[in-house]
């Protein structure tokens, strides 16, 4: 009761205060004329813009929520109609500027109509559990892009700085004289113009929920077959842009963009083993025999958990995910032609994305390393110094369900002006054939035959089919008695005429078959609605 009583008497005592100062103004009218020349113009910013983040269909990703901003003139009105909109809390922030007498702003929680507070909805510029943070970026205290697509194009988004202001006529000390009117400028709408990413929000929107459902730490990618264009591009945890320090304090690191950061690669990379010992003239139909291990320079490599696959051609082997097969089907091979295969799929380079902001390069192993038998081997399996990101599996991908022609995958589509008018076209690079259409044609049955009876069948769709590869991939890092494995499943949907590539990634998962695949399966029941 004293705390009403006490919070009653303070608004009592300002609006008190108030009326004594409109009292003191009017009596000294004669005076403020006398002093004319002494008159100058308020201005008061209540918002200030910068450029919009748009996906394909120029739907905005930031921006995306409202707020209101009030332009207050402290008058007895205004402070009573603030101190029923406003927590008692910023109430308390608010005396002090009405007792200064001059304009200000404040955010509202609603829109407020009384005399002296001009009320404007205005954008918010990240809306709570933001769209594709990762990607976007956030800005440091200045206003200033300092990751993701909000550093990358700094300097065409703060270009974009349209705002809205009040102008006043004010007296010597800055207040409002009685009986002007305020004028308002608005040119808030330049912050229309921007970067448009090929990011699709529906289907960002998809895989992130579906990542988060059951991924802790990871990265999913999805492009579009054959362009390559980039719909979603997810990592997980995520971050709130509006609240950068705490996700600093988390060990998780959710400030890490996963998609774009290099892991050891493990069995998808055997996608790159078959293409290459087809491209060299070895037949799908040769078999090898398994059993759980082989013997390479003095050190043996097993199946996972020691598996005996028996006598296996290709499609097999693919389907079934066995080691062995793949150390002797490279022993087929030259090296160079292993090497090359690999680099033409775009392993070993970083991704250039915008200005300054790349993806991880990866390792690819040199030739005179594969000269020794033993990292051969592991290279033939995805094993070794091999790592790569998230995105340059998707290139792989992506290349397999495009008939053998590869292009790297892209998330800029260009720049903007006010008006929805394309100002600049970022470009992309042209399609090149790195592998025969039948080559393409034969990992894609094999990817079929790995969802429909191997180790795939956990992401096998309700409907379209898929052809997919999984990977549980060894760091050689032992946490509290325990190896880390990175966990793949990489494939394509719909199975015939293929529209998306799709890329799981869960760092420390159990399994690309049982970690990965759910999401996989996730999503493509999230696309089915989107195939024509």
């Amino acid at each position: 009761m004293r705390k009403r009583v006490a919070a009653f008497f303070a608004v009592f005592m300002l609006l008190m205060f108030l009326m004594l100062m409109n009292v003191y103004g009017i009596s000294t009218g004669a005076k403020l004329a006398e002093t004319a020349d002494r008159q100058s113009t308020y201005i008061l910013t209540v918002a200030r813009g910068r450029g919009t983040v748009y996906d394909d269909k120029m739907r905005p990703l930031t921006g995306t929520q409202k707020e209101y901003v009030g332009a207050v003139v402290p008058t007895v009105e205004a402070a009573s109609a603030l101190a029923d909109a406003l927590p008692k809390e910023k109430m308390s922030q608010v005396y002090p500027l009405l007792t200064k007498g001059k304009p200000f702003a404040v955010k509202l929680p609603s829109y407020v109509a009384a005399n002296g507070v001009d009320t404007f909805e205005v954008d918010r510029r990240y809306s709570q559990n933001q769209l594709a943070a990762n990607v976007i970026g956030y800005l440091d205290g200045s206003g200033k892009g300092v990751a993701g697509i909000e550093k990358a194009y700094q300097n065409e988004l703060s270009a974009a700085s349209g705002e809205i202001s009040v102008y006043y006529r004010v007296d010597a000390v800055n207040r409002v004289l009685q009986g002007e009117k305020s004028k308002v400028v608005d040119t808030y709408a330049k912050k229309n113009s921007g970067v448009v990413l090929t990011i699709d929000s529906e289907i960002q929107e998809l895989a992130e929920q579906a990542a988060k459902k059951h991924l802790k730490k990871g990265a999913v990618v999805v492009t579009e077959v054959p362009g390559g264009e980039i719909r979603a591009l997810v990592s997980v945890p995520s971050f709130s842009p509006d609240d950068v320090a705490s996700a600093l304090k988390n060990a998780d690191s959710p400030l890490l963009n996963r998609a774009l950061s290099a892991y050891n690669v493990g069995s998808v990379f055997k996608l790159v083993s078959a293409a290459t010992a087809l491209e060299n003239g070895v037949s799908p139909d040769t078999k090898f025999e398994c059993t759980g291990g082989i013997n390479v320079g003095g050190g043996v490599f097993h199946c996972f958990n020691g598996e005996k696959h028996g006598v296996l051609n290709m499609q097999e082997a693919i389907a079934k995910s066995c080691n062995t097969y793949f150390i002797r089907l490279m022993q087929q091979v030259p090296n160079e032609s292993f090497l090359e295969m690999a680099s033409s799929l775009g392993f070993g380079k970083a991704f250039q994305f915008a200005p300054g902001y790349s993806s991880a390069a990866g390792t690819l192993p040199k030739l005179s390393e594969l000269m020794i038998p033993r990292a051969l081997a592991n290279f033939s399996f995805g094993q070794g110094s091999l790592t790569a990101t998230p995105v340059q599996i998707s290139g792989l991908i992506n290349a397999i369900a495009a008939k053998g022609e590869y292009v790297q995958p892209y998330l800029v589509k260009g720049l903007v002006d006010e008006n929805g008018n394309e100002t600049q076209t970022a470009a992309k690079q042209q399609p090149k054939q790195v592998m025969s259409q039948s080559t393409a044609a034969l990992l894609r049955q094999f990817m079929a035959a790995s969802v429909d009876h191997g180790t795939s069948q956990k992401g096998k769709p309700d409907a379209g089919g898929a052809g997919a590869k999984t990977g549980t991939a060894q760091t050689g890092e032992i946490v509290d008695g325990r190896e880390i494995v990175q966990a793949w499943y990489a494939g394509f949907y719909p199975l015939e005429e293929p529209r998306y590539s799709i890329v799981v990634l869960a760092e420390d998962g159990e399994g690309g078959g049982s970690t990965c695949a759910p999401v996989f399966k996730e999503i493509t029941s999230g696309l089915l609605s989107k195939l024509d």
